[in-house]
C-alpha cells in the first residue's frame, strides 16, 4: 500500500509535537516542583483522552479538540502501537503524575516515564515517516 502525502505530513508532525512535549519535560525537570507548561499539559491530555477511547471502545475522535495531537487514523495507530510496548503500564495515569507539584519525587518519576514514552512516540513516527518514503527499513 502506497501512503499518501497526508500520512507523511501527519507521521511527521505527529513526531514534532512530541519532540516538543519532550523539550517542555526537560524544561520541567530542570524546575523540581514546577508547573507543566500549556504544550505539555496538552500534550499529555490529548494522550490520556486518546488512549481511554482505545481501550474503552468509544469513538476514537468523539471527545478531542480540534487541534488535538491524534487527528487522524495514521496517528491514533501509532500512538497504539507505543502504548502496546508499555504492556503493563497504565500510560495515563503514570503521565498525569507529571502535574504533581505537591510531591517532587513522584513528578520526578512522572517527567521520566513522560521523557520515555514520547521518546518513543516520536521515534516511532519518525518510522513511518521515513518508511512512507523508502528511508526506512
Amino acid at each position: 500500500m502506497l501512503a499518501t502525502s497526508s500520512d507523511n505530513s501527519s507521521s511527521l508532525s505527529l513526531a514534532l509535537d512530541a519532540r516538543m512535549a519532550i523539550k517542555a519535560l526537560y524544561a520541567l525537570q530542570r524546575q523540581p516542583g514546577g508547573a507543566a507548561n500549556g504544550t505539555l499539559k496538552k500534550a499529555i491530555d490529548d494522550v490520556r483522552t486518546s488512549l481511554s477511547a482505545l481501550s474503552s471502545g468509544t469513538p476514537l475522535f468523539a471527545n478531542l479538540s480540534q487541534s488535538s495531537l491524534f487527528e487522524n487514523y495514521g496517528q491514533i495507530e501509532t500512538l497504539q502501537e507505543v502504548r502496546s510496548a508499555f504492556s503493563q503500564e497504565d500510560v495515563g495515569a503514570k503521565l498525569e503524575v507529571v502535574n504533581q507539584q505537591d510531591d517532587p519525587d513522584q513528578q520526578k518519576e512522572g517527567i521520566e516515564f513522560a521523557i520515555t514514552f514520547f521518546t518513543a512516540l516520536e521515534r516511532r513516527a519518525r518510522q513511518k515517516f521515513n518508511q512512507s518514503y523508502g528511508f526506512g527499513i
